[in-house]
Parts: structure tokens; sequence; C-alpha cells
């Protein structure tokens, strides 16, 4: 019941039935719930908690700085409650996240459960009116009846859709299962393609890629090495080829919804609020100002400098809040400077560097949780923010809780392995064999 409901409360917000009918009480009456729940249950995290004592220490050092950072730089042109909105609702979610890693096999029925209801209003939309991408851009599928608010559902409807094909891949216990996981996945990247859901389709690319490394880690170490650094000059390549190709293209369907095309327009138009052009900007102010590359700007700057104002919490939001890098390190940079991008790049490869290293003990569900994480880390690297992307933290936590479980299960087990030693060595021990009247212990209790 808490794993459903802390999953619940992360996507209330952005699960956009829930828009319809009222996200705010949902994700408060949720909240409330999941609190209640996580405190009766709280001795079994307490227990968890104890083994992933190197992860939670990174975290103070890392909200330490954002605290410093904002008090230094950012008091009084930003409200003191977009610093209490980090720190309350980021805690919230991690605790969240760590709490639902219990029940992992809720948390994915529940995202899959999503994207069914997602697949059967895009099929009905389709059955009554064609092609949901006509004209080039997404259609009014829930009936919000506001253009700027529908037009950019793709990005919801992709990042669950993805979600789920990894929580598929997790449930597939048996053949036929991962047989139809993996058709399902080849189908959600097509239909990502077509709705142009460019975040969540390189996200999910890049999930089944590190689950394609991990599991060439378990068997060679040096191949597994060879292949990332293959994959990440071949990305590196193929985005500068297709940057420079797409500047000359003058060819491009105007009209066309598919997500290279959307690309292509996107870097010849000069508007400043596409993402290139978004990190550009910040790239620039970055280098221009080196006296502040240490420490940064102060958290919630960025769209005072953009000249949209100052950001708030959730419970206020501001246009302000509305703008942000695009890009979580790249926004921790500007904000937060080296040292919180430091501290923060630490504290989001290290479940993955742990996970790794335990890659063969974990079931297939908690690798299906490692992927979901790493969509999310892909995500954030595109379109997140460090304040308001909870569904990161959530996840994050939900990672960390896989490593505390795989952890506590093996220092439980090495005192039974311990006790099983080989026959010989009972038989070499000095101590003296006793008899009683029933039976004899000459004979190692092993061999028994």
């Amino acid at each position: 019941m808490t794993a459903a409901v802390v999953t619940t409360a992360t996507f209330a917000k952005t699960f956009l039935p829930f828009y319809l009918i009222g996200s705010t009480p949902i994700f408060a009456l949720t909240s409330a719930l999941g609190i209640v729940l996580v405190t009766i249950g709280w001795r079994g995290m307490y227990d968890r908690a104890q083994r992933i004592t190197d992860i939670l220490v990174l975290l103070s050092p890392l909200y330490g700085v954002v605290i410093v950072s904002y008090w230094t730089h950012s008091y009084p042109v930003v409200p003191v409650t977009y610093l209490l909105g980090i720190l309350i609702f980021h805690a919230l979610f991690l605790i969240f996240g760590f709490a639902a890693a219990r029940a992992l096999k809720v948390v994915l029925l529940m995202l899959l459960g999503g994207a069914a209801v997602y697949l059967v209003v895009i099929a009905r939309y389709t059955l009554l009116f064609g092609d949901l991408m006509r004209g080039g851009y997404l259609h009014d599928l829930f009936g919000v009846g506001v253009s700027a608010i529908f037009i950019t559902f793709h990005l919801n409807i992709g990042n669950l859709l993805g979600l789920a094909a990894l929580a598929a891949l997790g449930l597939g216990s048996t053949r036929i299962r991962k047989i139809l996981a993996a058709g399902a996945l080849l189908l959600v990247l097509i239909f990502m393609f077509h709705i142009a859901a460019r975040t969540a389709l390189v996200a999910l690319l890049g999930s089944v890629i590190f689950l394609a490394g991990a599991a060439i880690w378990v068997r060679s170490k040096k191949w597994a090495l060879l292949s990332a650094l293959a994959v990440l000059v071949a990305a590196a390549l193929a985005s500068g080829i297709f940057y420079q190709r797409a500047l000359e293209d003058k060819a491009v369907d105007t009209l066309a919804p598919d997500a290279i095309s959307r690309t292509i327009r996107e870097i010849q138009d000069p508007r400043p609020l596409f993402r290139i052009q978004i990190w550009e900007r910040a790239w620039r102010r970055i280098l221009s100002e080196p006296d502040r590359l240490l420490l940064g700007r102060g958290v919630g700057i960025y769209p005072v400098d953009e000249g949209f104002g100052a950001p708030d919490w959730l419970l206020r939001p501001t246009e302000g809040s509305k703008y942000y890098p695009h890009n979580v390190h790249l926004e921790m940079l500007y904000e937060t400077g080296i040292v919180g991008l430091l501290l923060f790049g630490i504290l989001s490869l290290f479940p993955l560097v742990s996970a790794i290293r335990r890659w063969r003990m974990l079931s297939l569900m908690e690798q299906s949780a490692i992927a979901i994480y790493v969509f999310n880390l892909f995500s954030a690297e595109l379109s997140g923010s460090f304040a308001f992307s909870y569904d990161f933290q959530f996840f994050l936590a939900l990672a960390v809780g896989v490593i505390a479980s795989n952890r506590r299960r093996g220092t439980t087990a090495r005192p039974l392995l311990r006790s099983l030693r080989p026959a010989e060595e009972v038989h070499a021990s000095p101590a003296p064999l006793k008899e009683d009247s029933h039976h004899s212990l000459a004979t190692p209790i092993v061999d028994r």
C-alpha cells in the first residue's frame, strides 16, 4: 500500500487524467497518506538505511551547498519559499522512493497501469479522429481545450510509456513475457519518434544501452569499457554531424511531426526559448564570469538572469518557475558552481556504480528499477530541473533502496555461508567429538 500511494503522489502533478480532475488535491492527499504510512513502517526503513550510510553522507554536503548558495547569493532576490520547497519536497520524495523500494513489483505495476490508461486514450482518439499528430503538433487527446498546454503533453506521455516499457522488462519472469516486453519496447520507441517525445526517446535508448552494458560488464569488464567508449565516440560524432547538416538543411518539412524534423527546425530557429539556445546562453554566462565558477550565482537565479523573475515553490508557482536550463548538471554549475556540480554528480552516479558492482546479485525487478533511474537521469540531462523534478528524487531513492536491500541480503547471508564449512575442515577441527546415549555426533552435520 505504501508503494502504491507514494508512487501516485510522485506522478500526481504530471499524470494527465489527474490534471483534469484536480492534480493538486490528489497530490496533497496521497502525500499526506504516504507520510502516515512511511511513519508506521519507519523501523524497516531505518534498518535498511544503515546499509547505505555512504550514500546518505553525500546528501548533507549537497543540500548544505544549496542552503549556503541561497543565503549568500539569492536572498532577497529569490523568496525563501523556493529554498523551503527544495528542502521539503526533495526530502519527501527521497523518503518516498526509499520506502517504495520494499515493494518494487507494486511500483512497476503502477507504471504499467498508468501507461495502459494513456494507451486506451490514444487508441480511442485515433479511432475517432485519426492521427494524433496531424499538422505537426500533438492534438488535444484529453480535452483540455488550451493549446499552449496540450501541445506539450508529448513529454508526459513519452516519459510514462518509457518507464512502463522498462517496468515490463522487470516483470518478464518467463520467456513469453520477455518476448512481449521486448516487442512493447520497440513499439514504444517507434511511437515516441512519431509524437516527437525526444527526451523520453533518448532516455529510453540510454536505459537500454545501460542494460546491455551491464550485461557485458558481468562477463568482461574490458569489453564493457571498450563498448562504452565506442558508444560515447559514436554519439559525439553523430551529434556533431547532425548539427552541421541541420544548419544547412533547407528542405525540412515545416509540418513534419517526427523527432528529427522537429529537432532540425529548432536548431535553425533563432528564437531564444529552444533548448539549444538556452544551453548556449547559460554556458556563455558561465564563461563570461569565471570568478563565479567555483560557487555559482545562487540557487534560483537563472530565471532572474533570463528576465522572467524569481521562481517560487510548488504551492505558489510564478512565471519564473517555468524557466530553467533544461539540463540539471548545467543548472547546478550555473547556480551552485563547481562545488555543487561535483557533489550532485557524485550523488547521481553513486547508485549506478554500486549497482554495477552487484549486478549479478540483483533480481530482474531490481535491475529494472536501476534502468528506470537511468531513464530519469537521462531525462534530467535533457529537460530536468533540480528544484521541480520530484520524480528524479523518487527514482534516485528507489535505486538507493534497491542497493540497500541487496546489501542487507548479502550481510545476512554471510553468517550462514561461514557455518557451511567443507567437511574436511570439520574433521580437522581440534575440538573432541562427543557422543550421547542416543546417536553419534562423529559424523559431521555437513555430511548428514
